[in-house]
């Protein structure tokens, strides 16, 4: 299994806060259990790859949560001559950039389960040549 509490030490990393609430936790947990999932059974879970994908994952949902609440997301302020706008947008794809990288670096030990190669029969019937 992979070690959840390493997951969320990778995300507080990542989102750059100090502490974990039941939220991120949470999703430290489920991203721990995708890539799981995902990967060969004789993979080593403790590979610091594996736990960043986790996280990054965990850190990809928690910035569309984030980002998808309506409470505490401004679209723009102006003080003066300065106008920021927050473009949710651009947060979501670099999290989504993250979490892609991350996977890419462990292609080697995720197992392949979209892929069949075989003879496929027709009413089971033979090929002919």
């Amino acid at each position: 299994m992979i070690d959840a509490s390493r997951v969320t030490e990778k995300f507080l990393l990542l989102a750059s806060i100090g502490q974990a609430d039941d939220i991120i936790a949470l999703l430290c947990q489920s991203g721990a259990n995708k890539v799981e999932h995902l990967i060969r059974d004789d993979a080593d879970r403790t590979d610091d790859r594996l736990i960043y994908a986790a996280a990054s994952e965990a850190y990809y949902q928690w910035i569309l949560n984030k980002k998808t609440a309506c409470d505490d997301v401004f679209e723009s302020f102006r003080a003066g001559d300065i106008t920021v706008e927050n473009d949710n947008a651009v947060s979501i794809e670099a999290a989504k950039v993250i979490r892609d990288e991350a996977f890419s670096a462990i292609s080697d030990l995720l197992d392949d389960r979209q892929f069949y190669f075989g003879e496929v029969l027709i009413n089971d019937v033979e090929p002919t040549f």
